[in-house]
């Protein structure tokens, strides 16, 4: 992993595509419960996510808007201390509406920043 000023981001950009790959074939939130491999897979790249914003800053969260950061980490802390009674429609909400823009933003915010290794 490279050194930069937001630390994780191509971590953070790697779980979101582990995620994608997680859900390949998977169709509705049937789908993601009928699979405990998957199911188990989807959520602990989702609660990585948030154990890797909780440690942003206030100013590297100010540049996404709040809300999305604050599900992400709340997610984390719900499915980190009650994950039997995960309800996984809403699993596969997350996963097919909020991952995909931030994993946009963390793409073009990773491609953004200077990687002080290129000049060595």
């Amino acid at each position: 992993m490279k050194y930069r000023g937001w630390g994780y981001i191509d971590h953070m950009v790697q779980t979101c595509e582990e995620l994608f790959v997680c859900m390949e074939g998977i169709n509705s939130a049937n789908d993601l419960s009928a699979s405990i491999v998957t199911r188990r897979a989807v959520v602990m790249c989702l609660l990585d996510l948030g154990e890797m914003f909780k440690n942003l800053t206030d100013k590297e969260l100010g540049e996404y808007p709040s809300e999305h950061w604050h599900k992400v980490i709340g997610f984390r802390n719900r499915s980190a201390h009650g994950y039997s009674e995960m309800n996984f429609e809403y699993v596969y909400q997350i996963v097919i509406n909020r991952i995909p823009p931030l994993y946009n933003f963390l793409k073009k915010k990773a491609d953004s920043l200077e990687d002080p290794y290129d000049n060595v």
